[in-house]
């Protein structure tokens, strides 16, 4: 049984080390909740757009769309600036993604939900 279970192990390991793989998020953690915001009432959201390089980094952030506007933008960026993700392989190889859309929803009550994500 442990033989079997071994050689199953190793033919899977062989099937992923040779195949593609999508973009994957291995980390993330919510934006801080503005003070101002928080104090308002205010709710909203953010989507952010921006690239994946090859190594899994999030460069070229900009605010797509933001509702109300100006409001939690700044703590979007930042957020979505630290996240870190698995870049795609294709052909045994690393690549960059254009074009990503994260939307990053301000819920009163939600501040903490996503931190240490």
């Amino acid at each position: 049984m442990k033989k079997l279970l071994m050689l199953g192990f190793l033919v899977l390991a062989g099937c992923l080390s040779d195949g593609d793989r999508p973009l994957q998020l291995i980390s993330a953690s919510g934006a801080p909740y503005p003070a101002t915001a928080r104090s308002a009432g205010i709710e909203g959201y953010v989507v952010v757009q921006y690239d994946v390089d090859e190594t899994g980094r999030v460069t070229n952030l900009s605010v797509a769309s933001s509702k109300p506007p100006g409001v939690f933008d700044e703590a979007a960026l930042k957020a979505v600036a630290a996240w870190r993700y698995n870049p795609p392989i294709s052909d045994g190889q690393p690549r960059p993604v254009r074009g990503v859309s994260s939307r990053v929803d301000f819920k009163l009550g939600d501040e903490g939900n996503y931190r240490n994500y």
